[in-house]
């Protein structure tokens, strides 16, 4: 467990895996894609984000997704932009679980400029995926709370889910939702660890590659740092 002393420099990276399903096939959210891509007329920069001269931090937390290459590519990119980034990856962890986590109430008292959620690998097969509809809204509104944006990235799917991303996309609001499948167009089979599921470096860095456009696409500097907005409320 990390103190809240100390934890806006530590780094808890945990090498963790949920249990390896067979590939299948990868459906997506078409609901979602609102939220998944660059806006009309969107030039964006492969480049860092402009510097931040302020406090501001950001708390990536998750399942083992988050460590799967995903945020070894992100923290260089927030560390060129000038915000400490901390990140939390836990084995087979759901939204139930982090709906209800002392940790994460705490991280939060600390007042994060954006929280990254990496959920829903562990749950894209449970029977009854709107079951967990209330774990979902409690976790987002605790954020919300707290005052720091939020965006919902979905893992690249190994096989077709039984509707869980669109009950994460249905009640996250109001996080944002990052569709990684809709963006990547999937990850082929050398983007994956052995295991078939997880993204391997290769997979890792281009999906990271392309939530970092999109996040910076999404920022509104005029209301802070890290503040996000969907396509609709720009104008453009």
């Amino acid at each position: 467990m990390i103190r809240r002393s100390v934890f806006m420099g530590a780094v808890c990276a945990m090498a963790c895996r949920e249990t390896p399903a067979p590939t299948g096939v990868v459906t997506h959210i078409a609901s979602a894609t609102d939220w998944a891509g660059a806006r009309e007329g969107s030039a964006l920069s492969k480049a860092a984000a402009a510097p931040i001269k302020n406090a501001a931090w950001v708390l990536h937390v998750g399942d083992s997704f988050v460590d799967a290459s995903f945020q070894q590519n992100l923290r260089p990119r927030f560390r060129t932009a000038g915000t400490t980034y901390v990140s939390q990856g836990s084995t087979s962890t759901y939204t139930t679980t982090w709906a209800q986590d002392p940790q994460l109430d705490r991280w939060l008292s600390a007042r994060p400029a954006l929280v990254i959620v990496t959920l829903g690998a562990n749950e894209v097969d449970i029977p009854v995926p709107e079951a967990h509809a209330k774990a979902i809204e409690r976790l987002v509104h605790k954020i919300a709370a707290s005052g720091a944006s939020c965006v919902w990235t979905a893992p690249p799917l190994w096989k077709r889910d039984t509707g869980i991303l669109q009950v994460i996309h249905d009640h996250c609001a109001p996080c944002l939702f990052f569709d990684s499948d809709a963006v990547l167009g999937g990850l082929v089979a050398i983007e994956r660890q052995g295991d078939r599921v997880h993204p391997n470096a290769r997979g890792g860095a281009r999906w990271a590659e392309a939530f970092w456009m999109w996040l910076v696409d999404h920022r509104d500097l005029s209301g802070g740092p890290w503040v996000l907005v969907p396509f609709e409320r720009r104008g453009a």
